[in-house]
């Protein structure tokens, strides 16, 4: 189980840097905005979930920037089974999360290039640009966002 608690509290921290980059987006863009609320509910019921475990390995530790996340990785062999549990749940619904993120991004690529390759990175702009141009992107492309749950309309 420790190695699924590693693994889990990589992908989370990797999730928690993504919310922290979405939210410094100067524009937020809808799709950013869902993203941020369906990572802000992940992260509100692991704290849920390891409440107990934080209060007791953690209480010391002054929350942000990854500190609690480092101080359970340094508590792993010790934290509760429910902890444990929704570590690995989180992770790997971020980590499928990614997944479909990233062949979205492969699939659309020519389409991203196309229409979209002047649009300034971060904040969910290219999506939505994206989303904007929906109709005119190709097949593949229209199937791979279907897919994803931040930009169904």
């Amino acid at each position: 189980m420790k190695a699924i608690i590693r693994k889990a509290t990589v992908g989370i921290l990797l999730g928690c840097v993504f919310v922290g980059l979405i939210g410094r987006a100067q524009a937020q863009t809808p799709v950013a905005e869902s993203i941020r609320e369906r990572l802000t509910t992940a992260v509100q019921k692991l704290q849920a979930e390891c409440a107990a475990d934080l209060t007791k390995f953690c209480s010391m530790v002054t929350p942000g920037e990854g500190r609690l996340l480092f101080c359970m990785m340094a508590h792993e062999d010790k934290i509760s089974t429910k902890c444990d549990y929704a570590l690995y749940n989180a992770s790997r619904n971020l980590g499928r999360a990614l997944n479909m993120i990233e062949q979205a991004a492969d699939v659309c690529w020519p389409d991203i290039e196309k229409y979209c390759g002047d649009i300034p990175e971060r904040g969910g702009r290219i999506a939505q640009c994206l989303m904007s141009k929906r109709s005119t992107l190709g097949q593949d492309c229209q199937t791979a966002l279907d897919q994803l749950p931040a930009t169904k309309q």
